[in-house]
């Protein structure tokens, strides 16, 4: 009879023990699938496993399991799928004291998030308009004084001053001569003389929405030294020229057209007998064309021609005309100027009846220009 008692309990025993173990597995299952859904957090598998077990006499586990995943939320500031959670508990379980507890801490913690999340969007939104503000303003004093540029290579303009780059619209050079000698030749008298002086050489130009670019030349050179025996040479010899000129981009933005006005000067000697048939002081127009900053790599080479209309009203004088060449060196890089040395030659030539004068220069100068590329 022992024996009977002993092998009824033990097989109660394991059939206890499988039932527990199928409703830990059963269970452990949902609990696995409550894990997914509050990962990818969809209302829509909440709420039907939630309803589906509903009736189960383990709802409370399940419940339970629900309701620490919703802590979990809460404990992470994820108060959007806690409400949402805590809801569909609630309408599962009306009589879940605990969880219409829950969420009321949860409406009241979302409430204080919402609002300090307004007030945070609230404090962005007008450090936004703050930071336009100030670049409206910046933009503005841009384009009060700064230069509006164009970059080649992508087509964006960019605004460009100082140190930041060296664009911009207008350009200038000076250039001091502090050598310019000139041999004078008149083939009618057999006269020929070398006279030294200094110059000074000035440009501007100023380029146009348009790419047009105007601007001035300016030229003046003395020779007041012979580098021979006075007796025989010319005491004084004069140029100066102011020119107004423009290029388009049409042609060459390298190329310009000059017009203006200019002072061919020559002094009479009485104890010269060659020099008398130099051609006196002339006043003229001047009309010419000009190549500038034509890129030789290492240098940059300025050539051009002119006429001096003037010949015209001087009988004596065919053809009164000139040419010039630069060649400029850049030797310093200032923040604003570079120095550069400049080695240039300019001939003036007369055909006149008696026959060819020419005056021919070679100018050795020191320039300074503003930078620019």
């Amino acid at each position: 009879m022992r024996k009977i008692k002993i092998l009824i309990s033990t097989v109660f025993l394991f059939l206890m023990a499988s039932s527990l173990f199928a409703v830990e597995e059963y269970i452990s299952n949902i609990y696995k699938e409550l894990d997914h859904i509050f990962i990818i957090k969809s209302e829509k598998d909440l709420g039907e496993i939630l309803s589906s077990n509903n009736n189960d006499k383990y709802y409370y586990l399940i419940e339970n399991y629900t309701e620490k995943k919703i802590r979990r939320l809460i404990v992470n500031n994820d108060y959007d799928f806690a409400m949402t959670a805590i809801v569909i508990v609630i309408e599962n379980n009306l009589d879940n004291e605990n969880a219409v507890e829950m969420y009321s801490v949860i409406a009241d913690a979302y409430e204080v998030q919402l609002q300090h999340e307004a007030e945070l969007e609230q404090k962005r939104q007008l450090e936004l308009a703050r930071v336009q503000m100030e670049k409206e303003k910046q933009r503005g004093n841009v384009e009060k004084e700064y230069i509006a540029a164009k970059n080649t290579d992508s087509g964006k303009a960019v605004y460009v001053s100082g140190k930041e780059t060296k664009l911009t619209s207008s350009n200038w050079k000076a250039a001091l001569g502090m050598v310019d000698l000139l041999d004078l030749y008149d083939a009618a008298g057999g006269f020929n003389s070398i006279h030294y002086g200094i110059s000074l050489d000035y440009r501007y130009e100023y380029t146009l929405e348009n790419k047009m670019a105007i601007g001035t030349d300016i030229f003046a050179g003395f020779q007041f030294l012979a580098i021979a025996d006075e007796a025989n040479t010319v005491p004084l010899i004069g140029h100066g020229e102011l020119l107004g000129k423009f290029s388009t981009p049409a042609l060459s933005k390298n190329l310009f057209f000059r017009v203006g006005f200019g002072a061919l000067m020559a002094g009479k000697s009485t104890t010269a007998p060659g020099a008398q048939q130099v051609a006196d002081t002339m006043y003229t127009p001047i009309v010419g064309l000009k190549m500038e900053r034509i890129d030789l790599g290492m240098a940059k080479l300025d050539i051009g021609a002119d006429w001096y209309a003037g010949h015209l009203f001087y009988p004596e004088i065919n053809v009164a005309a000139g040419v010039n060449a630069n060649l400029e060196f850049p030797f310093a890089e200032l923040e604003k100027v570079k120095l550069n040395l400049n080695v240039g030659i300019r001939d003036i030539f007369f055909m006149k009846n008696s026959g060819i004068e020419n005056r021919a220069s070679l100018i050795l100068a020191i320039g300074a220009e503003n930078v620019i590329r």
